[in-house]
């Protein structure tokens, strides 16, 4: 087993490939963003081919970004725009000068940067890492992507290593690429090491508990189970929910319909220094969404000593295990409801314990963590 000490100290050229690198102040995830920042202050260098089909842009309703080359904190993106699912020569679309030759490495992530890749590829031969997200399964599953299935997954059994970003998704991937099983890993995502609290919070209102969970308003994260389950607690109780999109009106009038208005603030899209102190004021975080990736905000929940209540089998299984640093559960009202009673109910020094493991856990998660165990696991034979 290589020394993990001596493989940070390779310097790589790296080329990421994806459709989920923001550009200009874009509401994308910058999760990938993370990456290639902490990469470059490694020493690595990283450039980015951000290739967008244009009918999956439209319908995630994002904005159609300029065809050309940006420059963000240093890093280069080659911005590029495709009608058809690049059935194409790619090539045209870069510059001449543009080689593959250049580069160490290609990773991609999300199904667009995998077809991209693969076209990339047909004409040089380069090491290959494939990141997994949800859209991925989706793809690989579902009878509307039944063009691109097969092709996916030649994909994965060519690529040299393929980066799950969550243990939930390593799991899925080799159950149905079984091939894939020995050149996995988990790629975690990270938080900012400012985020993580110095010492274990103190208090746990028991008598006036205070909730909250961060999300962007759609139906998969399932804010109606936490609001259905807030209204069926007979206890002085308040959450708070953080974040906007387009089931707001309707949880509004959940709320109202419930009878429990009192007991929800709605606060939309806030900064993110605001998003963390409003967690340092929380006691719970519940957040039980469907088809999660991973979940930063899990994280940030954690490191500001929330108990964390999250989804059994889903992006941050395995990173929270239950009743050690948080706890697991399925998506129902009745299961929540008995959670959070169960929760009021244990002893301080329990609720103690949990604060603790969960700090010592997102100590061992932070961005910097993150990007050295990617790069680890690219030049590293071994999974760690």
């Amino acid at each position: 087993m290589i020394n993990k000490n001596i493989v940070l100290f390779i310097i790589m050229k790296i080329l990421l490939i994806t459709d989920l690198y923001p550009l200009e102040n874009e509401k994308i995830t910058k999760a990938l963003y993370y990456f290639v920042h902490e990469w470059r202050k490694q020493g690595h260098c990283v450039e980015v081919i951000r290739a967008n089909f244009i009918i999956n842009t439209l319908f995630r309703g994002r904005k159609i970004q300029k065809e050309k080359i940006y420059y963000e904190n240093g890093t280069k993106i080659y911005n590029l725009n495709f009608h058809t699912p690049f059935w194409f020569d790619v090539y045209k679309k870069l510059p001449k000068d543009f080689s593959l030759k250049n580069y160490d490495v290609i990773i991609s992530h999300m199904p667009c940067g995998a077809l991209m890749a693969d076209k990339l590829l047909k004409k040089h031969s380069i090491k290959y890492i494939y990141a997994v997200h949800f859209s991925d399964i989706v793809v690989l599953k579902s009878f509307l992507y039944l063009p691109f299935r097969n092709k996916l997954k030649k994909i994965y059994k060519e690529a040299d290593k393929i980066a799950a970003r969550s243990y939930v998704l390593q799991k899925r991937i080799e159950e149905i690429i079984p091939e894939a099983h020995n050149k996995t890993f988990v790629a975690y995502s990270g938080i900012e090491k400012d985020y993580i609290s110095d010492s274990i919070k103190a208090t746990f209102n028991r008598e006036e508990l205070q909730i909250s969970t961060v999300a962007s308003l759609i139906k998969r994260k399932n804010i109606n189970l936490i609001i259905n389950a807030i209204a069926n607690i007979h206890k002085k109780i308040h959450l708070t929910i953080i974040g906007d999109g387009p089931e707001r009106r309707k949880l509004e009038k959940l709320t109202q319909r419930l009878n429990i208005e009192d007991k929800i603030t709605f606060l939309g899209n806030i900064k993110r220094e605001k998003v963390i102190s409003k967690l340092k004021e929380s006691d719970i975080f519940i957040l039980l969404s469907k088809n999660e990736t991973f979940g930063i905000s899990y994280l940030e929940a954690m490191a500001t000593g929330n108990i964390v209540i999250a989804k059994k089998e889903d992006g941050i299984d395995g990173i929270i295990k239950n009743r050690q640093n948080g706890f697991l559960i399925n998506s129902e009202v009745s299961e929540l409801k008995a959670c959070i009673e169960n929760i009021i109910k244990i002893s301080d020094e329990e609720i103690k314990i949990i604060r603790q493991k969960s700090i010592d856990t997102v100590k061992r998660l932070t961005i910097k963590e993150a990007a050295e165990n990617y790069i680890n696991n690219i030049v590293n034979n071994d999974n760690i």
